[in-house]
């Protein structure tokens, strides 16, 4: 929590300078922590946009005092939080995505989700007005917003590779203009192989820019790479190994990993994908929300994200929901025996409970 005081909060919503300029000082830090992230991509910092990034978030500071509604610092910082991240995802989109416009690349995105991360299929998806309506794009826009979320793809294609765009036209520049090789001649499993090269590229660059502990849960539960294929086998200890994580942790490590994967794939920043630290109501305002380490997986989690310990005193337990459940199921996997007798004695108790109360 930045060091401010309600009265300062007061204060600057009536536009006093000195009030404004301490909350722009005291916010400073946490700024320049949100920007970081933002201007990593696939494990590569650019300083350049980290700076850009960081007068945004100023900016966005002012913004946020502007239209609060609330009196505390707290839920000042809790709504500051969330302005900032919002802006700053804008900004990056903005300047990330050269070529097309922020609305444009979000159909992309969305089309992508839909298309299971298929860039060609999403193409197409969002130049169909079966599928898009009034919203659906020109070929021309829908090969840009690919061509956009591709990044550089189009300067560094192997040679020989294809690639084809919703008008059915193909890029064979290698093949046709160095070669000679006439365009009926290209088979469909040409395409098909280019554009898998591509998916299998971005999935790479995606995994570098996970957590080492997410890359490592994530490529070793579908055997991406040099990892064995623990998913498969369904062992979770095999991705503990690899992880470096209890075994109860794996289905929390898992779960987040995924959010963060998808988010990063589809062009947003891993720094997207955080753990709840705020919420916001109906009017937007936000309020913070009381977390908890977990001790199993290590990840900062919302109360409720933990079962209760103790009724009478609200204590929760060391380790989150997701990491208890894969405990548990660890327990069933290795102890068939003993789950069996459990689920014999149930079974009986319940029979005696069922005869006993029929013959009262």
């Amino acid at each position: 929590m930045v060091e401010l005081t309600d009265e300062q909060i007061t204060a600057a919503k009536a536009n006093d300078i000195t009030a404004v300029t301490a909350i722009i000082e005291a916010t400073e830090e946490r700024v320049r922590q949100i920007a970081w992230p933002h201007a990593t991509r696939v494990g590569t910092h650019d300083a350049a946009l980290f700076e850009e990034l960081i007068q945004v978030g100023r900016v966005a500071v002012w913004e946020a005092l502007t239209r609060f509604e609330g009196d505390t610092a707290a839920q000042f910082f809790a709504f500051m939080n969330s302005t900032v991240k919002g802006k700053l995802s804008d900004e990056r989109r903005r300047q990330t995505r050269q070529g097309v416009s922020q609305s444009a690349a979000a159909r992309f995105e969305m089309a992508l989700s839909l298309c299971d991360g298929k860039p060609f299929d999403a193409e197409k998806y969002v130049a169909d007005r079966a599928h898009m309506h009034d919203r659906a794009m020109s070929p021309e826009l829908a090969r840009a917003a690919r061509l956009s979320w591709q990044g550089q793809e189009p300067l560094s294609m192997r040679e020989g590779e294809i690639c084809a765009g919703v008008d059915g036209s193909t890029r064979l520049s290698f093949l046709t203009s160095d070669v000679g090789v006439p365009d009926d001649l290209i088979e469909p499993r040409d395409v098909i192989s280019a554009e898998r090269r591509i998916v299998v590229d971005r999935v790479r660059e995606t995994l570098d820019a996970l957590p080492t502990q997410q890359e490592a849960a994530l490529s070793s539960y579908y055997g991406i790479g040099d990892y064995p294929d623990f998913g498969a086998a369904d062992d979770a200890r095999g991705i503990a190994a690899v992880a470096d994580v209890p075994v109860g942790a794996v289905e929390s490590l898992l779960e987040h990993a995924h959010d963060a994967f998808r988010t990063a794939y589809l062009g947003g920043s891993v720094a997207d994908v955080t753990a709840v630290t705020d919420v916001v109501d109906e009017t937007g305002q936000a309020t913070p929300v009381e977390t908890k380490e977990c001790k199993s997986c290590a990840l900062s989690k919302p109360l409720d994200e933990f079962y209760v310990r103790n009724k009478a005193t609200g204590a929760r337990m060391a380790a989150c929901k997701s990491c208890k459940r894969g405990a548990t199921k660890m327990f069933r996997k290795d102890n068939p025996e003993a789950r069996a007798a459990h689920k014999r004695t149930s079974r009986a108790n319940a029979k005696a409970a069922a005869a006993s109360g029929g013959a009262a």
